[in-house]
């Protein structure tokens, strides 16, 4: 018998992303959220259903958790969230502890090798999976640190990270910014990046992001560090960037000086609305929109650095 706490908020769908993060930073070891991706009779449901605009997102913590200090600290965090998703971001619901008979293995139940590309899978460890030839299988297990893969914010990522290891010549060196698992590094390095360095600002995601690189044999091409953007040496072939899309804007000088002359950018993170805003502001910057994924309320951008390659 096992013994948890949890807490749980509502918030808008689109805000997830942070208050997961958030919860990750104030030591949960897991979260779950109502998301309708299942029909009646237990299939994935084709075609899903249009996402709520609300929804509950539980977070588990171990027992000795203070959950008092979680809730005033997610209190003070709302008018933070609500700077980027507007008034009324989210509510606090309930505190609850929780006499555990299964639980910390039987939700690994609900995570299935998920194909996120024409060639990428991610799945977690405990699901054995047979791939075809020429895919490639990343091994990410959920409630590490942010990135997954389930989120459209990181499958988009994957999605135009593919396209942009398709063009000739492909991308060598790649630059991840705010790496947490790791996991488009990873998938950089998979696809046969030289070298790839993830920088995060979580020391706990960085930790993550290193075991999760050996775990998927590219130890010798992914390096994670706390090194801050400002001071990463070097210019790279591709830039990641999965972050809101006013952390996007206020590096933008930052993230485009350390791009080769026709390079490639890929952002994410970005709410639908504030899709074009950031375009503007990185075309400003030299910077070429050369593709866009919509999913949900979210868009990724694909951007080429003006100027020729060394």
């Amino acid at each position: 018998m096992t013994r948890w706490k949890s807490i749980t908020v509502e918030t808008r769908r689109e805000a997830v992303d942070a208050l997961s993060h958030f919860f990750t930073e104030h030591g949960a070891l897991g979260m779950a959220y109502d998301e309708r991706l299942f029909g009646p009779d237990g299939d994935p449901a084709d075609p899903l259903p249009p996402p709520e605009e609300v929804t509950r997102l539980t977070a588990y913590f171990p027992w000795e958790a203070d959950l008092h200090t979680v809730k005033r600290d997610f209190l003070d965090f709302l008018p933070v969230l609500a700077r980027s998703f507007g008034a009324e971001p989210g509510a606090f619901v309930s505190a609850a502890e929780i006499t555990d008979f299964g639980w910390a293995e039987q939700w690994k139940e609900h995570f299935k090798p998920r194909r996120i590309g024409r060639r990428i899978t991610v799945k977690p460890s405990w699901e054995p999976y047979s791939p075809a030839p020429e895919e490639i299988v990343l091994t990410i297990d959920p409630g590490q640190a942010f990135g997954t893969g389930t989120h459209e914010t990181t499958q988009m990522c994957l999605q135009l990270l593919e396209e942009a290891f398709a063009a000739v010549p492909a991308p060598r060196r790649v630059l991840d910014i705010g790496t947490g698992t790791g996991i488009l590094g990873i998938a950089a390095a998979r696809l046969n990046a030289s070298f790839t360095l993830g920088i995060d600002v979580d020391p706990k995601g960085v930790e993550v992001a290193g075991e999760n690189a050996r775990n998927n044999g590219v130890e010798d091409r992914f390096h994670a560090a706390t090194t801050p953007l400002s001071c990463v040496e070097g210019r790279y072939d591709l830039i990641l960037a999965n972050v809101l899309a006013e952390i996007l804007i206020d590096l933008k000088q930052e993230i485009t000086a350390r791009l080769e002359p026709g390079g490639t950018l890929i952002l994410s993170g970005i709410l639908s609305e504030k899709g074009d805003w950031v375009e503007t502001e990185y075309e400003a910057v030299g910077c070429r929109l050369a593709g866009r994924k919509e999913e949900g309320q979210w868009t990724a951008l694909l951007l080429r650095r003006e100027g020729a390659p060394a």
